[in-house]
């Protein structure tokens, strides 16, 4: 009982994002028990580290309500011209506060440089808002999922909405507190879902490049070997309004970079978008 009183005081938008993270990751339950590389751990930081060195704004965590805090008071007072770039080094997180940081880089017209990694609600919503992208040497852009994975989930295998959501409180939580939990769900998963689609509608993309893998769509491809998500060649990037991305390593960006290859399955463009027919 104390789990499902606790359940319905947390925000249900939270709720979601944890969802989203819990639904997109489950398979790969495994591999993200394994240690990880200190670069990848200051990527999680929380709340995040960030500050402002001449024209660059520098951003390594967690994407969370602390991390805004941090970097809201970190880039008070700047306008539009007086950085022109965002380093960024991040594991993701909620998608929110994502579509937050995402904002601000479409209204500074900032250029996103990738440090290490940008996975999860930083490549949803902090990659695709940057006016240009460059990737550095062996760092990687990955995707796992956004908030219309549920519908497209539904689509896909029939389950709704709403019996997704249900599985993910805790299995003692009672009848009368999950049924609560998915209808407070469901009210803010619908204002956060049209937030999402206005974000990408801001930037003129279609999401299909955060989306169309959802599921169980990577581990049955001939080769999947645990990865955490999936990425594009740059020429795939592009064919899905990813552009201008460039990498700074030496050969070709999906094979050049060990991370990419470590923590990712590689989708061509035309793929991506034939799932979601």
């Amino acid at each position: 009982m104390r789990h499902g009183r606790s359940i319905l005081r947390r925000p249900a938008a939270a709720w979601l994002a944890a969802c989203l993270l819990a639904m997109a990751c489950a398979a790969q339950a495994a591999p993200a028990q394994a240690p990880r590389p200190p670069e990848i751990e200051r990527a999680r930081a929380e709340p995040a580290v960030v500050r402002v060195q001449g024209d660059t704004v520098y951003y390594t965590g967690n994407l969370s309500k602390p991390s805004t805090a941090v970097f809201d008071a970190a880039v008070a007072g700047l306008r539009r011209g007086q950085v022109t770039r965002l380093v960024i080094s991040s594991g993701g997180g909620d998608t929110v506060e994502g579509r937050h940081v995402g904002r601000w880089v479409r209204d500074m017209a900032l250029v996103v440089e990738v440090d290490v990694i940008c996975f999860s609600s930083c490549a949803d919503y902090v990659f695709p808002a940057a006016r240009a992208r460059v990737i550095r040497a062996d760092a990687f852009v990955g995707w796992h999922g956004n908030e219309r994975q549920f519908s497209v989930l539904a689509a896909r295998t029939g389950v709704s909405v709403a019996d997704q959501l249900a599985a993910f409180p805790p299995a003692d939580v009672t009848p009368e507190a999950r049924a609560a939990f998915v209808q407070e769900a469901l009210r803010s998963f619908a204002l956060t879902q049209k937030d999402e689609a206005a974000f990408y509608a801001s930037l003129g993309l279609d999401d299909a490049f955060a989306v169309c893998a959802v599921g169980d769509v990577l581990e049955k491809r001939p080769g999947y070997a645990g990865q955490i998500g999936w990425g594009f060649s740059l020429a795939d990037m592009a064919r899905l309004g990813l552009t201008p991305t460039v990498y700074l390593g030496e050969g070709r960006y999906e094979r050049d970079s060990s991370r990419f290859r470590q923590y990712l399955v590689p989708l061509g463009a035309d793929e991506c978008l034939a799932l979601l027919k």
